[in-house]
């Protein structure tokens, strides 16, 4: 039956396209308007006509790219890759919000829109100290670090445990960036350079005929269907990678793993909050974000971060890396309330972070407020995937990128990996540095041979 249903939309869309007008092809089409589409969209956007697709409205409600803050960070033990998409990125939003000062009247667009520059603090085991070290002073990275119970206070006037370590990094940008607002801008920029995006707009079906790109969509405003050719697609779909490109590379169904994972939301009770003195609420402030690997587990691991503040009073994220669960329906992960177990755990996750900083706050003074699910999109060595698709005779066909992946390594790089995808798009190499070739081979074609061999 499935195959019958598959022969029936293939002969609609070759009607479709044998009566469309010959013209009416675009250039390049991006499916999915977070930041990884969103960040390919604006570099082809400075080269090409670019139609950039968004199921969503310009107000996300679900998603990945999803809230206001995700920790951005130069630091990354043991990976300069990680570093260097962090730093690049950063540099790239520096043009982005260049340009639209350009090219609007109004100007004031800023860097701190974008970024919140804060300490951001990593705890972890005293074993991993020589490893941390050499990476910080590779890249160049500004910190100061605890490694004693007595350098704990002196520095950080912190509870320090005797096998713990506790870095803290200074980088300018470093802190937490706005993918919403980031989002926003990046959309902005691609109507103002030589793009369109549509909101609203389902991506049915995805088909490779007569060497064009037919894109069936569902308008989920009005709910009428369209048929698109285009030359060139960029993909960055996340979750839903697999199910897209189903006939164009089946193989993503099993190179790229969604998992559900969640984030909780917690609050301070106003009356305490406002009854700490100034050091320990900039000792709060100096906190956060934070990655707390001090466990030594990939279930104690968890990252936090102060997302916003409502009526004055911080509102805590907290989540885990590792905290990830099966999903049974794609559409509907979303809505999947957090359990008691996982309440528990990010309750405790905070409230062992508070107990290190000496913060009079008490089991009763932390409120949870409210948490949704996300979905992590997962490779086996979770490393995300920026590369062409192979054709049906296994060799590169450059006409189509796909980005996924990503994990929970995507936001702070997210300029960089746009730039990757662009730059495979148009056949080129936009930089010669050396961690450049680096991240494009590790993220590249040679996983895909090896795979589908």
């Amino acid at each position: 039956m499935k195959k019958a249903i598959h022969f029936c939309s293939t002969i609609v869309i070759l009607f479709v396209l044998s009566c469309a007008p010959k013209d009416d092809i675009h250039e390049v089409i991006i499916i999915g308007g977070g930041l990884m589409g969103s960040a390919s969209a604006w570099h082809l956007s400075q080269d090409a006509e670019v139609l950039l697709l968004e199921k969503q409205d310009s107000i996300y409600d679900s998603g990945s790219s999803l809230g206001q803050a995700r920790i951005a960070r130069s630091s990354n033990r043991g990976s300069d890759m990680w570093s260097y998409m962090h730093n690049t990125s950063v540099g790239e939003v520096e043009k982005l919000i260049d340009f639209l000062n350009e090219k609007t009247d109004e100007g004031g667009f800023k860097m701190s829109d974008i970024y919140t520059t804060q300490p951001v603090s990593y705890l972890g085991k005293l074993t991993i100290y020589d490893k941390l070290l050499a990476s910080l002073i590779r890249q160049e990275v500004d910190y100061k670090m605890a490694d004693t119970p007595a350098e704990g206070k002196s520095m950080f006037d912190v509870d320090l445990p005797a096998d713990v370590l506790l870095q803290r990094e200074y980088n300018y940008y470093s802190g937490t960036l706005n993918p919403e607002q980031l989002i926003n801008y990046l959309h902005e920029g691609v109507k103002l350079n030589k793009g369109q995006v549509k909101y609203n707009t389902e991506v049915k079906s995805l088909e490779k005929v007569n060497g064009l790109y037919v894109i069936e969509l569902h308008d989920n405003s009005n709910g009428v269907s369209t048929v698109l050719k285009a030359k060139q697609v960029v993909s960055a779909a996340g979750p839903y990678t697999g199910e897209l490109l189903g006939s164009i590379a089946p193989y993503f169904k099993d190179l790229i793993n969604p998992q559900r994972v969640f984030l909780a939301y917690y609050k301070i009770r106003k009356s305490i909050y406002e009854s700490m003195n100034e050091s320990d609420l900039q000792k709060l402030k100096d906190a956060y974000p934070v990655i707390n690997s001090s466990k030594g587990t990939r279930d104690g691991t968890f990252f936090s971060m102060i997302e916003y503040y409502e009526d004055g009073i911080p509102v805590i994220k907290v989540g885990g890396h590792f905290q990830r669960s099966d999903i049974e329906e794609m559409d509907k992960v979303w809505d999947v309330a957090l359990d008691e177990k996982e309440k528990d755990w990010s309750f405790n996750s905070t409230m062992g972070y508070f107990n290190l900083l000496g913060l009079p706050i008490n089991e009763e003074d932390l409120i949870y407020d409210h948490g949704y699910s996300c979905v992590y999109s997962l490779t086996d060595n979770e490393v995300p995937l920026v590369t062409p698709v192979l054709d049906p005779n296994g060799k590169e066909d450059n006409s189509m990128v796909v980005l996924g992946g990503m994990s929970g390594v995507g936001a702070k790089g997210a300029m960089t990996y746009g730039m990757l995808a662009a730059d495979i798009i148009n056949d080129r190499e936009s930089r010669t540095d050396t961690m450049y070739t680096h991240a494009r081979s590790v993220m590249g074609i040679s996983r895909l041979v090896d795979f589908v061999k």
